[in-house]
C-alpha cells in the first residue's frame, strides 16, 4: 500500500533539533510530519547528559574556538537564554544553572523532555514517522516529494519546505575515519543512526556542504574499552586529560592539553595517530571522588578501563609507567626534561592509558547562511530548505560551545522559518 501526503513542512530527524523544528513549525500553524529512520525518538540528546549549555558571548567563543570555520556559534549564544526559557516551559531543569565545559548550562531529564515535545507537536497537529528510510527526495515544481519506506509499506510525502536535522554524520564509518585522515576508525559516542542522511539529502538538491572543516565533537577513550550502553559514553570519557600530558609514540606533546578533553580529542584526530595521556595520583583522586560536572556520574574512568579490557597502567613513578608505555610502542624518555609535564604529574604515582577520540558529532556539513536556509556554492538559498542542528555545517570548527542548545536554537529556527516560507507558496491545484 502506498500512501500519499501533501503537507506544509517536513523534518528529517526527530533529535532534539528536529523535534524542536517540528513542533515550531506546527506551533505555527503548518502541517508537518518529522521523520526519524530510528524506531524510537529523540537520536543522541535522548541517551546524553543532558546539559544544555552555551558560551557566555562572542570574546569567550572566539577564544574557545578560533577556528577558520566558526562562523555561526554566535547563534548559540545569542540564543541560549531564550532556549532555557522555551524548554523549561515543558519541564523545570534539574539543576540550576552551573559552569559547563567553557561556559554554563542546566541539566534537563532529556527523556522526559523529549516526550514533552511530543506530546505538544501531535497536540498541534504535528506526526511523527518512525522507522522512516527516506530512499529518495526530489524536488518537483514548487514541492519536495520524499519516497520513505516504512516497515508499513512505501511513504509519499510532498511539502513546500523541508528541513533537514539528522544529526550528523558520525554514524557513517567513513566519514568518522576521515577524521582521523583514514589512519584508523574512532569509535562512535552517539546513535548509530545519524549517517550523514541529511547532508547527501542537501547535495543532491544543489546545497553546498563544507567538508573540509574536519572538527567534531568528543572525548578521548582509553583503547580497549567497548561501550556497551549509553552511559559508557561518560563511563569513558577521560575529562582528566585537561591537567594530564598527552605524548605521541615518538613521546612528543601535541596539543594544550588545558584547553580541555573535547580539544584534546580533536587534536589527537589530527596527529593521525593514537597517543599515551599521563596524570597524577592527584588529579585521578579529584577525577574518581567527584563528578566532572555536578549533577552527572560520579565515576572513576581509570579503574572502569581497567576492568573493561582499556589499555591502562599505574607505577610509583613517571619512569616506572614510562618502561610499561614502551612495551606498547611509546618512547616517552624524553618527557622527563620537559619541565611543564614533570610539573604535572608530579613527583609521586602515576596513571596513564592509551587513547584514542571518540566522536559524538561531526562540525563540517550543510552550509547555510545567516538565516539558517541552505545554500548553493554561489551561497544562494535553496528555496524552502532549511539545516539544523549537527546537520548545518560550521557553527564549531576548532572549539565547542555546546551541542543540546545548538540543536534547540537551530531547530526552532529553521521551523519557525519552514513554516513562514510554506505559508507564502501557493496551495497546489489538484
Amino acid at each position: 500500500m502506498i500512501v500519499e501526503r501533501d503537507l506544509d513542512v517536513v523534518v528529517m530527524g526527530a533529535g532534539l533539533a528536529g523535534m524542536s523544528a517540528g513542533l515550531s513549525a506546527a506551533a505555527a500553524g503548518a502541517s508537518t510530519v518529522v521523520v526519524e529512520r530510528a524506531p524510537t525518538i529523540g537520536g543522541s540528546a535522548a541517551i546524553s547528559g543532558g546539559y544544555v549549555w552555551a558560551i557566555p558571548d562572542a570574546d569567550a567563543l572566539r577564544a574557545e574556538d578560533p577556528g577558520e570555520f566558526q562562523r555561526h556559534g554566535h547563534v548559540v549564544v545569542d540564543g541560549y537564554r531564550d532556549a532555557i526559557d522555551w524548554l523549561a516551559g515543558f519541564t523545570a531543569p534539574v539543576t540550576g544553572e552551573q559552569p559547563s565545559l567553557s561556559g554554563r548550562g542546566h541539566k534537563f531529564d532529556m527523556p522526559v523532555l523529549i516526550a514533552h515535545l511530543m506530546r505538544h507537536l501531535a497536540a498541534a497537529g504535528g506526526d511523527v514517522l518512525l522507522e522512516g528510510d527516506v530512499t529518495d527526495v526530489s524536488r518537483s515544481g514548487d514541492r519536495y516529494v520524499l519516497e520513505v519506506a516504512t516497515p508499513d509499506g512505501r511513504v509519499v510525502l510532498r511539502s513546500r519546505c523541508l528541513v533537514l536535522a539528522t544529526g550528523g554524520r558520525q554514524g557513517d564509518s567513513t566519514a568518522r575515519a576521515a577524521l582521523a585522515g583514514g589512519a584508523y576508525l574512532p569509535p562512535l559516542r552517539a546513535n548509530p543512526w545519524s549517517r550523514g542522511a541529511g547532508a547527501a539529502v542537501a547535495a543532491s538538491l544543489g546545497a553546498s556542504l563544507n567538508l573540509a572543516n574536519k572538527g567534531f565533537y568528543g572525548h578521548l577513550y582509553p583503547t580497549g574499552v567497548r561501550a556497551v550502553s549509553p552511559v559508557d559514553f561518560i563511563t569513558f570519557a577521560l575529562y582528566q586529560s585537561c591537567e594530564g600530558v598527552m605524548a605521541d609514540p615518538a613521546g612528543t606533546r601535541f596539543a594544550a592539553e588545558s584547553r580541555g578533553d573535547h580539544n584534546n580529542a580533536m587534536a589527537l584526530a589530527d596527529r593521525g595517530c593514537r597517543a599515551v595521556l599521563l596524570w597524577s595520583a592527584e588529579v585521578q583522586d579529584r577525577a574518581a571522588a567527584a563528578p566532572f560536572i555536578p549533577g552527572s556520574p560520579q565515576l572513576d574512568r581509570w579503574a572502569f578501563a581497567r576492568d573493561r579490557g582499556g589499555r591502562v597502567t599505574t607505577g610509583e613513578t613517571f619512569a616506572a609507567v614510562a618502561a610499561q608505555a614502551r612495551g606498547w610502542g611509546y618512547d616517552l624518555a624524553g618527557l622527563a626534561g620537559d619541565v611543564d609535564a614533570m610539573a604535572r604529574l608530579g613527583p609521586g604515582r602515576v596513571f596513564a592509558a592509551e587513547v584514542e577520540p571518540a566522536v559524538t558529532f561531526t562540525f563540517g556539513g550543510i552550509e547555510v547562511d545567516d538565516s539558517g536556509a541552505a545554500v548553493d556554492r554561489d551561497g544562494v538559498p535553496v528555496p524552502g530548505l532549511f539545516a539544523a542542528g549537527a546537520d548545518m555545517s560550521d557553527v564549531y570548527h576548532r572549539g565547542y560551545g555546546g551541542g543540546l542548545c545548538l540543536a534547540v536554537v537551530s531547530g526552532r529556527r529553521a521551523g519557525a522559518l519552514a513554516a513562514a516560507a510554506s505559508a507564502r507558496v501557493p496551495a497546489p491545484v489538484r
